[in-house]
This record gives structure tokens, C-alpha cells and sequence, in this order.
């Protein structure tokens, strides 16, 4: 295991070395590297590697800001030393986090960009191409559907509010306007498709795969509200016994990356080629915030998930611990995971006029897990929230769905966001605004949300 976390970061930091990822959507470097250029299946796999890398490195963004930011402007974290613009749903346009929450996603893109492009112009009938061009396709649908949660009007497919589209390698310095967010969704969804017929069969969190695009798709469709498809896709993947859940939830964090059975998608790390810092940052830049401290009591899986020191209560999801028996702060990020994928099901079926019976099975899947007792609701409008609050149990202070989840319920009137945080300014703080820097850059072409 650890020869193959070290061949993955050694191929992801020789590329980051070389600045192939040294652009933006609209300020970009007019070519990429010559002797970086994709002329063989052998380097397109090598750029594909540096490609992941950025999940996990440059930036920041996948894997320590973009789940501290939406954990605080949602309700799990709050900030002990940064991110206070975050928590109170009042970000400035010149933030260095929305700044590289902003630009990191459209380097990937970019570069799996050219890695589709260059890789479908390659000569010859190798089957690795068909696989790398897939697992750029589902990187680049991530991306802008991360990018579209942050900065997009993601709950509203009529919004002119979506992002930025580039489907090419760029260039040169031009800037082009944003799409609206049906278009966005288009862009994604047809990534995912083609991801899911070229990607290979899961062998690894680490890399993109029918499965992981199948449950990054069923996510998808949940928040277009294409509520029918979506229960069908996540069933697809739960159904599918090619991941299933620990035997405990405590077993998710212990393992972190070693043997798991239930992570989808995740970033690998060592103790020698990648040592990040995420168990110092989110204990010692943010952290689990009082609402989420009381509402885990009572919860089989508090314990696991919090743990006092002293006066403090601290994250136990990411623990500084032994990698390769060496003591490290690095972690993980745990993109998709199968109980996520439960819950997804259970909403979607709820939603679509579905079995309330199957719904509740698939969320008691996850509850049983956690040695809670079954849930036995029988009133929609129950259920649903019942599973809203379930996923907070179960993804609390991970990656801030419970955000996305809050904006989602809020939109179609079902709860009110001021009811859990008193302050909150409205609609127009649903979603971040784009940097200062890449509006004045493109001249104003890009528009700004609303309300900043």
C-alpha cells in the first residue's frame, strides 16, 4: 500500500513541479509545457495522475476549504482561527479561500481538458485510452459541481447563475460569460454518463470508477430535483455489493485509507511524499461547532465522531494517529462513501412518491450501522427531515453537506434557514461570491452574484 500512495504523489508532484496547472478560467497561460505534451497513452496517464493530485495538494480547496467552508456556513464547524466570514454566511469577494476554492476546480478542468482532448487525438487502439479520457470526464464533472454548490444557483435550474464553461483547453486569455445553471447540469450530467461507460469497475478510492460516478451522478440528480432517477442511480450503487459498510462507524476513521470498504472516492496521503495537515486544521483552525456538539448527544455514534480534551471538544473523525507507523496530522477526504449513497436513496424515493417502506430501509441501513434503532416514521414530510438529520449524524463536520441540504429543504419550503442560524442575511447568501480578482480580470464579462 505504501509503495502505491508513494508511485501516485511521486507522479502528482513531479507534474505540479513542471506548472502545467498554472491557470484559472480567465486569466490562463496561453499553452501548455511542450515537453508535458500528451504524445503517448504513457503521458497521458502521467498527466492523469498529476491531475488527482490537485485533489489533494494545490490550493487547498478539495480537501481542507471547500468541507471547512460549507461545514461552517452550514451548522457542524465553527471557526476557532479562520474562516469567520464563513459562519456568518458574510464572505468577502476578496477572500483567499473563495479565491482558491474558485480557481483550483478550474485547473482541474482545464487539465482534464486537455487530457480528453490530446488523449482522443492519440493514434493506435490501446484500451487505456478510453479508460483516462473517463476518469478525466468524472474529475471535470466533480469540479464543476463543486463549483456549482459554492458559486452557482445550483438549487434553481432557471437561474442565469451558473458558472463559467470551458470543454477545451484553453488558450488563451479570453474571457466567456456563465452559463445558467441548466446548462451547467447539462455539462455534468453528460461527464458523468460517459464516466460511467468508460471509467473501469472499482479497485480503488483512489481513482474515479463506474461505481463512484454512478453515486456522484445519483447526487446530482437529487439536487436537480430529477427525484425518480436519482433513487434508481443510487440504488444502482447500493445494490451493487461492490462496496458495503463497515461493520461500525468508528471503523471509518480508523481505517481512513487502509482496506476500506465503504469510501466510493477519496484522497490517498502518506507519512513520507504527502504530508498534509488536516487533523491540525480542523481542530486547530475550525472546529466542531456547539450546535453540533448538543445535537450528537445521545447518538451511538458521538463518541467516535467528538472527543473532549480538557475543556475543548475536538473533530475524532480526523485525528492526528500513525501512518506507516510514523506520527502524522495527515487525513483524508472522504468525497463519496456508501452511507452517503443510503441516504440519497432514502430521500429520493421519499421524494418521488416512492415506497415510504424502502425509504425507510434504506435510511435504517445506515441507522443500524450506528446501533440506533430503526426509524418508523410513516408521514413524508417526517421522513424527510428525519433523513436531513441523519445525514448530519453520519457526515457532520466531514464536508458540509448539511449546507447543501439546508439550502435544498429552504428552497422548497420546507424549513427556515434563521431558525438555526438567527443572523442569516437570505437567499443571495445560499450560495459564495466569485473573487474579487477573476470578475476584474475578465473585465466584467463574468457577472457576480447577487447581493455582492
Amino acid at each position: 500500500m505504501k509503495r502505491y500512495i508513494t508511485a501516485f504523489f511521486a507522479s502528482s508532484l513531479l507534474f505540479t513541479a513542471c506548472n502545467l496547472v498554472n491557470v484559472t478560467d480567465v486569466k490562463p497561460v496561453n499553452q501548455l509545457e511542450n515537453d508535458n505534451a500528451i504524445t503517448s497513452v504513457e503521458k497521458a496517464q502521467s498527466v492523469l495522475y498529476g491531475t488527482y493530485g490537485l485533489l489533494n495538494g494545490t490550493g487547498l480547496a478539495f480537501n481542507y476549504y471547500m468541507p471547512a467552508a460549507a461545514s461552517m456556513m452550514g451548522l457542524t464547524m465553527s471557526p476557532i482561527t479562520d474562516g469567520f466570514g464563513f459562519a456568518s454566511n458574510n464572505v468577502s469577494t476578496t477572500d483567499y479561500m473563495v479565491e482558491r476554492m474558485y480557481t483550483t476546480p478550474y485547473k482541474m478542468i482545464n487539465m482534464s481538458n486537455h487530457i480528453v482532448t490530446k488523449t482522443s487525438a492519440l493514434p493506435g487502439t490501446d484500451p487505456r485510452k478510453t479508460r483516462i479520457i473517463g476518469e478525466a470526464k468524472f474529475l471535470r464533472a466533480m469540479s464543476y459541481f463543486y463549483l456549482l454548490r459554492l458559486f452557482g444557483q445550483f438549487y434553481d435550474t432557471t437561474s442565469q447563475y451558473g458558472l463559467v464553461i470551458r470543454l477545451d483547453p484553453v488558450k488563451d486569455a479570453e474571457a466567456i460569460p456563465r452559463t445558467g445553471v441548466k446548462e451547467a447540469y447539462a455539462v455534468i450530467n453528460k461527464d458523468l454518463d460517459e464516466a460511467i461507460n468508460e471509467t473501469a469497475d472499482f479497485t480503488s478510492a483512489f481513482y474515479a470508477s463506474k461505481i463512484a460516478a454512478r453515486a456522484l451522478k445519483a447526487k446530482v440528480l437529487l439536487y436537480q430535483q430529477r427525484y425518480a432517477e436519482a433513487a434508481e442511480m443510487a440504488k444502482s450503487v447500493t445494490a451493487s455489493n461492490q462496496r458495503n459498510l463497515e461493520d461500525t462507524f468508528k471503523t471509518i476513521y480508523l481505517k481512513k485509507i487502509r482496506d476500506t470498504r465503504e469510501v466510493i472516492f477519496q484522497t490517498p496521503f502518506d507519512a513520507s511524499t504527502n504530508i498534509n495537515n488536516k487533523c491540525y486544521a480542523f481542530n486547530a483552525w475550525y472546529g466542531p461547532s456547539d450546535y453540533y456538539t448538543a445535537f450528537m448527544k445521545g447518538d451511538a455514534r458521538d463518541t467516535m465522531a467528538l472527543k473532549v480534551k480538557g475543556t475543548r471538544t475536538t473533530n475524532n473523525k480526523f485525528a492526528a494517529g500513525l501512518v506507516d507507523g510514523a506520527p502524522s496530522n495527515a487525513d483524508t477526504e472522504y468525497f463519496l462513501r456508501l452511507a452517503e449513497v443510503y441516504l440519497i436513496q432514502a430521500e429520493a424515493i421519499v421524494r418521488s412518491g416512492g415506497s415510504l417502506a424502502d425509504a425507510r430501509a434504506a435510511l435504517n441501513k445506515v441507522r443500524k450501522r450506528a446501533l440506533m434503532p430503526d426509524v418508523t416514521a410513516d408521514n413524508a414530510g417526517t421522513l424527510l427531515d428525519l433523513i436531513r438529520q441523519e445525514k448530519i449524524k453520519e457526515l457532520g463536520a466531514e464536508s458540509g453537506e448539511e449546507w447543501y441540504d439546508l439550502v435544498r429543504y429552504a428552497n422548497r419550503g420546507e424549513l427556515d434557514i434563521k431558525t438555526f442560524k438567527p443572523g442569516f442575511m437570505g437567499k443571495d447568501r445560499y450560495i459564495l461570491p466569485l473573487p474579487f480578482n477573476s470578475i476584474n480580470s475578465s473585465g466584467k464579462v463574468v457577472v457576480q452574484n447577487p447581493g455582492y
